[in-house]
């Protein structure tokens, strides 16, 4: 038994099944998502690594080298909006019951950025 147990000395047996069992759940927990970020690392590098072959390369066919995602910016290169407000169509379901023609105070009449927006700027 360690010496930071706190249990008797003929609880060993089950401290240690507990600590297996916890061991276990955590590793079943945690588990997943380390691979995945394992892959998700080594699919990077080997992009990273296939971009600049010669000949077969991304460079070679002119393509851009690989970036990892961005949460803020579009493909287009275009910045993301988050906006907490919603829109029509969302609060006229969170009313159902309720058919009132008076405009909500709270509403604040945000217009969501579309393609064609974006693209004339």
């Amino acid at each position: 038994m360690g010496v930071l147990s706190i249990l008797p000395e003929t609880f060993s047996a089950v401290e240690t099944w507990l600590t297996r069992l916890f061991l276990l759940l955590g590793i079943i927990t945690i588990g997943p998502w380390a691979v995945l970020l394992l892959y998700d690392l080594l699919l990077y590098i080997v992009r990273s690594i296939t971009h600049e072959i010669p000949l077969v390369g991304g460079r070679a066919r002119g393509k851009a080298r690989p970036r990892a995602p961005s949460l803020t910016e579009r493909p287009s290169g275009h910045r993301r909006k988050f906006s907490l407000a919603r829109t029509n169509a969302a609060a006229s379901h969170a009313t159902a019951g309720v058919k009132s023609e008076a405009a909500d105070r709270r509403w604040r009449h945000l217009k969501e950025e579309t393609d064609e927006d974006s693209s004339s700027i």
